[in-house]
């Protein structure tokens, strides 16, 4: 039940991962859509979002004993792709800032919540939530648990597929449901996974994706 060969143990484990992402997302809406901040908001979304953050790491780096890393690269070990890809999502990312600015793009769901409630206060608690928590546990759901239960073969067809597969989830775990917005939430998703299995190394993603989503709440 515990290796990430067992079928029904995986099905168990990314069902509680899942509760606790929307237990996240939950709290981070009930603070998001009160103003001004509420104390005891904030606390729970603290609670929630801490138990949720320990849980995911312990069981990742639980599970890695049962695979072996072959040519890991570590975020600064080929500093070209790691700028290139840090290049391509500031440049995705402004893009559709700018087809916001101009309504080629819907706005996301946090972004119409942050116009109905602008503040200091309610900015800097999206660059914590929005920027930070929810970026860190989308890559563990989408890519990290995802290919250690889903994807572990090391072929060419099935890393693919996981790709894209990952990139979806990605998208879904957004709630976008504009048919734009969630195809362009994809495409992150999709390099995100890239990346991953290019560097074998959690890290890459992490970075990826917390700077994707610092730059959504900032470009608001």
């Amino acid at each position: 039940m515990n290796s990430p060969k067992s079928v029904q143990g995986n099905l168990i484990r990314y069902t509680v991962y899942i509760v606790g992402y929307l237990m996240v997302v939950g709290a981070k809406e009930l603070c998001a859509n009160s103003s001004p901040l509420h104390i005891w908001d904030l606390i729970l979304f603290a609670i929630v979002t801490i138990m949720t953050l320990l849980l995911f790491v312990y069981r990742f780096k639980r599970e890695q004993r049962y695979f072996e890393r072959v040519n890991k690269v570590n975020l600064l070990d080929n500093i070209k792709v790691t700028l290139f890809l840090s290049f391509f999502v500031f440049f995705l990312r402004g893009l559709i800032s700018y087809l916001q600015v101009i309504h080629y793009l819907n706005s996301y769901t946090f972004q119409l919540t942050y116009a109905k409630h602008e503040s200091v206060s309610m900015f800097w608690f999206l660059i914590l939530s929005q920027g930070l928590v929810l970026p860190f546990l989308q890559v563990f759901l989408a890519e990290g648990f995802m290919f250690n239960y889903l994807f572990r073969d090391n072929v060419g067809s099935v890393a693919i597929f996981g790709i894209v597969f990952s990139g979806l989830a990605f998208s879904f775990l957004n709630f976008q449901l504009n048919a734009p917005i969630f195809l362009l939430d994809m495409i992150f998703g999709v390099v995100f996974a890239w990346a991953y299995l290019y560097s074998q190394n959690i890290v890459m993603p992490l970075y990826l994706a917390i700077l994707n989503g610092l730059l959504m709440v900032i470009l608001i």
